[in-house]
């Protein structure tokens, strides 16, 4: 038999077709929309023609329903009887889901959405008997990823049409892959890979890995799994749907692992406060690494958090880091005043400190000071006369408030 993969001409589906070949395939379709095989690319496809295997190279717009069927037509007429499908073909267009245009939302969900469709409306048509029907989706269908509204939705849809097949007595499986390491998308765009593995901590996975976790998911009755290396306590500081009662059993396991960060007290004990505030120093510029994705030597403990590259999202996520951490709830004010590492350090370092009385006392009054202003600023912005409000309103406006400084500091 032969089996057809989409966006297999490069990258991760190049990789499965070779991955097929490892398996016994001895003909492959690999199509794209436009069919250019870049350098790299033609000499694996060389590589596995000089094995004897027959591979085919196509133009294919999986869009196009007619065009779709002409090509399993020339399949079942002229090559061999269609025995597998893999739909890799993926397009991304990102940005915030509020200044989305139209297009941006078809670009990227029209190769997967209606691709889909109609690869599974051409093999009933036709009456094919798959041995499989593997739909390549994304781990960030399980914890969303900012900027990526039109991406998780398509992909949601393939996992959907999966479930949708088994139902009615078809083939179908779906891997829902984490960030791939050495081939494909990421692998030729540094800056996304790295951007992604900030959000959900953890390792990319490398492409061989991907393959032998591919065949577990095939030989089980599962119909498709996550595949992704994370590290959840980075995860439920940037991502909202961490916090939802469906991982609920990987929150516990954060909380029981919490064991690995020495509690901070314990460390401090017997220390001096300018050992304190040393200590203290090195801990936020681990924070602040992950956060901002750069090297400790480029980070400046004199030099504005914010002129190092911080923008208000990851100020709001920095204050949580720090209360994490050092059990310290600093006011999200403190940012908005030109902080650079060492003042927010010195902060730390003054309410780690509360055996001293007068400490205490003039952290008390700025926690106060601090109330005041967001009450202020509350009934400011519509909050009612008493300034309460919930807590993503409250979130919502110290986000606000740091953009508003950022703007007036620059």
């Amino acid at each position: 038999g032969s089996y057809l993969v989409t966006g297999g001409l490069s990258g991760f589906g190049l990789k499965t077709a070779c991955w097929l070949v490892d398996k016994g395939a001895r003909s492959l379709v690999l199509i794209s929309r436009s069919a250019k095989v870049d350098d790299e690319s033609a000499i694996i496809i060389q590589d596995l023609q000089d094995k004897g295997v027959q591979v085919f190279t196509r133009a294919c717009d999986v869009t196009d329903k007619s065009a779709l069927h002409r090509l399993i037509s020339e399949i079942e007429n002229d090559v061999a009887p269609l025995k597998g499908i893999v739909h890799a073909a993926m397009v991304l267009d990102d940005g915030l889901i509020r200044n989305m245009s139209q297009t941006q939302l078809h670009k990227v969900m029209s190769p997967k959405i209606i691709g889909a469709w109609n690869l599974h409306k051409a093999s009933i048509d036709l009456d094919l008997k798959l041995e499989l029907f593997v739909m390549y989706s994304s781990a960030t269908t399980f914890v969303g990823n900012p900027g990526q509204a039109n991406y998780v939705a398509a992909n949601s849809f393939l996992e959907a049409l999966v479930t949708y097949r088994k139902a009615h007595g078809l083939t179908a499986h779906y891997a829902a892959w984490g960030a791939i390491s050495d081939v494909g998308y990421l692998a030729r765009n540094e800056e996304t890979k790295e951007a992604l593995q900030s959000r959900l901590g953890g390792n990319a996975l490398a492409s061989d890995q991907a393959m032998k976790t591919l065949e577990k998911i095939l030989l089980s009755d599962k119909s498709g799994v996550a595949v992704i290396d994370l590290d959840w306590s980075v995860i439920q500081r940037v991502m909202p749907a961490a916090s939802s009662a469906k991982y609920e059993i990987l929150q516990r396991q954060v909380k029981s692992s919490d064991s690995d960060h020495e509690d901070i007290q314990v460390l401090i004990a017997n220390m001096s406060k300018d050992e304190v505030q040393s200590l203290v120093v090195d801990l936020l510029l681990d924070e602040i690494e992950q956060i901002l994705r750069l090297p400790r030597e480029k980070l400046d403990i004199e030099q504005s958090v914010f002129d190092l590259g911080m923008d208000s999202l990851m100020g709001m996520e920095l204050v949580l880091a720090i209360e994490e951490r050092f059990g310290v709830k600093l006011p999200v004010m403190a940012l908005t005043e030109g902080a650079n590492i060492q003042r927010i350090a010195e902060r730390i370092t003054a309410q780690l400190s509360s055996s001293d009385d007068e400490t205490v006392s003039s952290e008390t009054k700025e926690t106060h000071a601090h109330q005041d202003d967001i009450s202020i600023a509350a009934a400011r912005h519509g909050h009612g006369k008493d300034g309460k409000m919930t807590h993503e309103e409250a979130e919502a406006l110290s986000k606000k408030l740091i953009e508003d400084a950022m703007k007036s500091s620059s």
